[in-house]
């Protein structure tokens, strides 16, 4: 046994709460909170009986855990309820109730004293509120009635000061039960943490490649959108998606430590280019003189993230898109006849990332290549670029329109793909097609050294607070606003994409379709 009633007072929830944060993703219940909700964005459940233990915390909603008609069905991600269950007499019917409410794909986490660890009902040192006394197989059978669940983990946790049973069931809705926490472990497992844009991802992809030939069992922590470019990677074994302070941040590092204990290798790319070859705004490296912050900052992106996971580098940045996605993309590039199509992506996710000949450029176009379709990609804020070209049929507009996964199936169709630092133009990297990219704030060794088939321009003689006066080929930093960037008046883009010329672009367009110049 375990338990020790001599042990200082612990909330329950703090010995459980880094193991089941991956699971509390979305809007759920932390039932029976008490003086301590799980983590912070979940909506705490309690009677407020603890008042009588001295307890001050006023949970969101005052009810009886047993009756949670105040919640619709299937409305919640998750239930979660920490060493309440056992206080409740006919537990089985408020087992149902809290089933009730949980999502189909959601998840049930109970955290209870352990019969073998903790006194029974009515012996010496028990808690004489306890109704009945936990058990794996007393639990099982209270959930056997419900449809459809899979018990993704069960743990008996009976070291250090913890005496308890975790049981995590996800609600699946199928015909039999299923035990997956009995299924065989893999030998090397290995975490990777990767949150980000869409370029951010793509270039871990090439990290989690070379873990999976490693013969590692990978795991990917992200977050959506960006996380929605790797959804279909086959070099994922498990994805974990967490929302925007889910782990809150002051929190990060506990809960990172937890997770490095339960893989043999913990892959941590936050910051990997952000904040370390990227610098951050306030931060020491922000105000360095341009040249010396260079000399620091110009290494290669995804060799050094290879570097962080010790795994031999090899660039395989890759997005994989589904057959019905491969299918669509085709059915688009019939649309554009037979002469060539290229992909624009306008923007990206920084005010510096879009190029300020656009207009120039796709009148060229279309003066010059009567058969060729430009086709022009982006999220919604891009739509305003392409304003003035509405009753040009071959100048296909769908910003705003295409999802990021349509967009990059489709770049594989293309015959050029042209455009800033963003991640339709790395997810491109390893592929044959030609690909025009518009540097800013990296260079050529940060981003597309080992690029295949690419043509890399930047900005020459640029004036501005990160490069000064020209004295580095990029600033090598993040940009949240026009702070230290410069913008050009005239186009209103950041001055190092103005100051790439349009007769550069179209001698580089001329070099990757091979036309006469």
């Amino acid at each position: 046994m375990t338990w020790d009633v001599h042990a200082p007072y612990k909330e329950e929830s703090r010995k459980i709460v880094w193991e089941v944060a991956p699971y509390l993703r979305g809007r759920g219940l932390d039932i029976g909170a008490g003086d301590f909700k799980v983590l912070p964005h979940v909506i705490s459940v309690d009677n407020m009986s603890h008042a009588k233990f001295g307890f001050r915390s006023k949970p969101d909603i005052v009810c009886d855990a047993s009756v949670l008609d105040v919640f619709a069905g299937q409305s919640m991600d998750f239930v979660y309820s920490s060493h309440t269950l056992e206080h409740i007499e006919d537990y089985t019917t408020a087992i149902k109730e809290w089933w009730r409410i949980v999502k189909q794909g959601g998840y049930l986490i109970l955290y209870l004293p352990d019969e073998d660890e903790y006194p029974k009902c009515g012996q010496p040192g028990a808690n004489p509120d306890h109704k009945w006394d936990v058990s794996y197989d007393k639990l099982l059978a209270a959930m056997d009635p419900l449809k459809g669940w899979d018990l993704v983990d069960f743990q008996k946790r009976n070291q250090d000061d913890e005496y308890s049973l975790l049981f995590i069931f996800k609600k699946t809705g199928a015909a039999k039960h299923i035990f997956s926490f009995k299924n065989s472990k893999p030998e090397k497992t290995a975490c990777v943490v990767r949150y980000g844009a869409y370029g951010d991802l793509m270039q871990s992809s090439s990290v989690l490649a070379a873990l999976k030939v490693d013969g590692y069992h990978v795991t990917l922590f992200s977050s959506l959108p960006g996380a929605s470019v790797v959804t279909e990677d086959p070099n994922i074994d498990n994805l974990v998606l967490f929302d925007k302070d889910q782990v809150p941040n002051a929190n990060l590092i506990d809960f990172w430590r937890h997770q490095k204990s339960k893989f043999t290798k913990l892959v941590n790319l936050s910051e990997s280019v952000e904040g370390t070859l990227l610098a951050m705004p306030g931060r020491t490296l922000h105000f360095y003189p341009p040249a010396l912050r260079h000399s620091f900052m110009n290494r290669n992106y995804t060799q050094m993230q290879h570097e962080l996971a010790g795994v031999p580098y090899v660039l395989r940045t890759k997005f994989y898109a589904t057959d019905d996605e491969k299918e669509w993309a085709v059915k688009q590039r019939k649309k554009c006849g037979a002469g060539p199509v290229v992909l624009w992506s306008l923007a990206g996710s920084s005010v510096h990332k879009t190029w300020a000949g656009l207009d120039s450029v796709l009148a060229t176009f279309m003066l010059d290549m009567p058969t060729c379709t430009v086709v022009l990609v982006g999220g919604p804020e891009c739509v305003i670029l392409e304003q003035g070209w509405e009753n040009e049929k071959r100048i296909i507009k769908t910003s705003g329109k295409w999802s990021i996964r349509e967009t990059l199936s489709f770049s594989a169709q293309c015959d050029l793909i042209i455009g800033p630092e963003t991640g339709v133009m790395n997810a491109a990297a390893c592929e044959p097609v030609p690909k025009i990219v518009f540097l800013s704030h990296s260079t050529e060794e940060n981003l597309t050294r080992d690029w295949t088939n690419t043509i890399s321009l930047y900005g020459k003689g640029t004036k501005c607070a990160g490069r000064g006066s020209d004295e580095a080929p990029a600033c090598h930093m993040m940009h949240y606003g026009w702070d230290v960037c410069a913008r050009d008046e005239e186009t209103g883009t950041a001055q190092c994409q103005k100051d790439i010329t349009v007769a550069e672009v179209w001698s580089a367009i001329t070099t990757a379709l091979h036309l006469p110049p």
